[in-house]
């Protein structure tokens, strides 16, 4: 019996599939069928409640190997929520968010989302994961369950991000188009960073603009890695950026709530944003990291195993990293400065843009 008889009434008349290929951009189209701790939206699909979030779409297959392909979003609003259910201690940073995306119950693509940091607002970030779906994965009822929910963090990297990180995440759409079972990559792919990222194959924090199409500037020293190939290799460039602020915290006092109390708010994070820009700045902090004192780990994100992970230095800003995959599922790559002390930390960090990701089959 299919899954979706369960749930049908007498009073429920059947809501069609939509047929492939399918964009799903509003949380008040008929076939989004459920929204778990997800708020629906009218332009975007929703946006996380909790510590996880799903959406039931409801598609027809025809049988037929299906790839899948979701926008995600973090902006202020973002922030917004996840500060009143974190309640950070006060001279806490906003932090880069590892979310995980699962299909039909199974794990399947990891992005890592930060915002950057401008002189006078932070800017927004999206992140794409794409991943397939084999013939047998959706059922003839055509339920697609597509979940956002907190990464697994290996104990290296549990305090350089966020925690309840799925908590605000926009899910702006879910594109999904039938492919051909025949479909196979041979050979090397070769891709820039930008069109790396949003084709899904790698996470360094999202792209910006208004449709997240541009890298921008770094943001973290983190890498996640989709592809499936067994070996990856990401070409780095290394650099220093400024500490991440202070992470917005609800005011306790009732005026501050006020619109008057919001705009002196936002006033003071913007001078602490400033002020953040000119340590920085006048800092001999600002100088690139060396390569050769770099620390380069990896593990599976799926079963938490370590992964091999190997580091080539090519020049004095550019690090090139090899990932030899033992297991599916995304990869979480993480960089260190060896004896980096307590005083960099605070004035910089360590951060990596993707020059190029280069797949081997």
């Amino acid at each position: 019996m299919a899954i979706g008889t369960w749930f049908a009434t007498e009073f429920d008349e059947p809501i069609p599939a939509r047929e492939l290929p399918a964009m799903f951009t509003s949380g008040g189209d008929p076939e989004v069928l459920l929204a778990d701790q997800v708020a629906r939206g009218v332009a975007i699909v929703g946006r996380v409640q909790g510590g996880s979030g799903a959406v039931v779409l409801k598609v027809r297959t025809d049988g037929r190997p299906v790839r899948v392909r979701v926008d995600l979003h973090i902006d202020g609003a973002s922030q917004t929520a996840w500060s009143r259910a974190a309640a950070p201690a006060r001279g806490m940073r906003e932090l880069p968010r590892l979310v995980m995306v699962r299909a039909q119950g199974t794990d399947r693509a990891a992005a890592l989302i930060s915002r950057q940091r401008g002189r006078l607002r932070m800017v927004e970030a999206h992140a794409w994961v794409e991943f397939d779906l084999r013939a047998d994965e959706v059922g003839e009822d055509g339920l697609l369950i597509i979940e956002v929910v907190d990464g697994t963090l290996p104990p290296w990297a549990s305090t350089a991000l966020s925690p309840l990180a799925a908590i605000g995440v926009r899910i702006n759409q879910v594109e999904i188009v039938a492919i051909d079972e025949a479909e196979q990559r041979s050979g090397a792919t070769r891709l820039a960073g930008a069109a790396a990222q949003l084709a899904g194959l790698v996470s360094v924090g999202g792209l910006v603009g208004a449709r997240g199409r541009g890298q921008g500037h770094a943001r973290s020293r983190f890498v996640v890695v989709n592809a499936a190939d067994p070996t990856v290799r990401c070409r780095l460039r290394i650099s220093a950026a400024t500490a991440p602020p202070a992470a917005m915290r609800q005011p306790s006092q009732k005026w501050l709530r006020r619109r008057q109390g919001q705009t002196v708010l936002k006033a003071f994070r913007v001078a602490q944003r400033g002020a953040g820009y000119a340590l920085f700045e006048a800092s001999p902090f600002t100088r690139s990291p060396d390569p050769d004192r770099l620390v380069v780990r990896g593990v599976h994100l799926v079963g938490g195993t370590e992964c091999r992970v190997s580091a080539t230095p090519q020049t004095e800003d550019i690090l090139d990293v090899v990932i030899e995959r033992t297991a599916p599922g995304p990869v979480l790559v993480g960089l260190a400065e060896r004896d980096n002390p307590a005083v960099r930390r605070r004035v910089a960090e360590t951060v990596c843009q993707l020059v190029e990701l280069e797949c081997h089959r």
